[in-house]
C-alpha cells in the first residue's frame, strides 16, 4: 500500500470530487489500512482520523447484525425484549432512539406511580392498563396503516402513542416491569394480547387496554388453547415482531429490509 500516505494527505483536500475518489479507493483497500498505518508509523491528523472512521464505519445493517449477535447471550427476559426492540428502533430511526425509548419508559413508570398514589388505585395490572391506554392515550394503529413498519417500532409507539397490538403489549410489559408488575405476552394468532402473571387476567392493549371477560377468554381458548393459556417468551415476542417487519417491508417494496429481518430470525434460530 505504498499509495496510502498520498491518499491520507488527500483526505484533507477541500474538493468534494477528490474526497469521494479518495474515499472510494480507501474502501477498495479495506479496513486493513489501519494495520498499514500502524506499520508505517503514520501520525494521523484529527481530520484524517475522522475521515477514515467515517469511511469504515459499519453500515446500519451491519451494526444491527452485530448488535443482534451480542444479544444472543442475554438471559434476562425483560432485558432481552427491551434491548432487542431498541436495537430495531436504532436501526429504523438512527442511533439515539434507544436512549429516548428508555427515557420514555422510565417516565411512564414514574408518572404511573404519581397517578396511582393520587387516585388510590391498588397498583395492579388493571390500573396500569387504564393509565397507559386511557389516561396516556396509547392506542391501536389505523387498520389502513397496519403495514407501516414504524408501527412495530417501540420508540415510535411511545412517541406517537400508536402501534400494533404486539408493540403496545411490549409497552405494557416493559412499563409493568419498572413498577413491579409481572405482565406477560399472550401470543394469540393475529392479535397479540397481554396477561397479568399474578391474576391471569388477559388485556387487549390494542383496544384501550380493556380486560377480556371470562366468556371471551373461553371463546379464544377454543380457537388457540395453547396460545391463550401460555406465556410468550421474550424471544418469541421478538421473533413475531421480526416477522411483522419482514411482511411490512415486503408490502412496501423494500425487499432488502424484508430480507434483513428474516436473516435476524435465522440468526436467532442458530443461537
Amino acid at each position: 500500500m505504498t499509495e496510502l500516505p498520498s491518499l491520507l494527505k488527500l483526505c484533507d483536500d477541500s474538493s468534494p470530487v477528490v474526497a469521494e475518489k479518495v474515499a472510494r479507493r480507501l474502501r477498495e483497500l479495506g479496513p486493513s489500512v489501519w494495520d498499514e498505518i500502524g506499520a508505517l508509523e503514520i501520525e494521523l491528523s484529527d481530520s484524517q482520523r475522522a475521515a477514515l472512521e467515517a469511511i469504515f464505519a459499519p453500515s446500519g445493517d451491519d451494526a444491527l447484525r452485530e448488535a443482534w449477535r451480542q444479544l444472543a447471550g442475554q438471559r434476562n427476559e425483560h432485558r432481552y425484549l427491551e434491548n432487542a426492540l431498541l436495537c430495531l428502533a436504532d436501526w429504523q430511526d438512527g442511533s439515539g432512539a434507544s436512549a429516548r425509548g428508555r427515557q420514555l419508559l422510565d417516565e411512564l413508570a414514574t408518572q404511573f406511580g404519581d397517578y396511582d398514589g393520587k387516585n388510590a388505585h391498588s397498583s395492579d395490572a388493571g390500573a396500569l392498563a387504564y393509565f397507559l391506554f386511557e389516561v396516556k392515550g396509547l392506542s391501536g394503529a389505523s387498520p389502513d396503516d397496519s403495514y407501516n413498519p414504524l408501527h412495530s417500532n417501540l420508540v415510535y409507539a411511545l412517541e406517537s402513542r400508536r402501534g400494533l397490538p404486539i408493540t403496545l403489549a411490549c409497552v405494557f410489559i416493559l412499563v409493568g416491569r419498572r413498577v413491579g408488575l409481572d405482565i406477560e405476552g399472550c401470543a394469540f394468532p393475529g392479535h397479540f394480547l397481554a396477561r397479568d402473571g399474578r391474576s391471569e387476567q388477559i388485556f387487549d392493549p390494542f383496544n384501550g387496554g380493556r380486560a377480556l371477560s371470562p366468556r371471551e377468554i373461553a371463546t379464544l381458548a377454543k380457537v388457540a388453547p395453547d396460545e391463550i393459556n401460555g406465556s410468550a417468551s421474550a424471544r418469541e415476542i421478538v421473533a413475531r415482531v421480526l416477522r411483522n417487519l419482514s411482511v411490512a417491508y415486503y408490502q412496501s417494496g423494500e425487499d432488502p429490509k424484508s430480507g434483513l429481518m428474516l436473516s435476524l430470525l435465522r440468526q436467532m434460530d442458530d443461537n
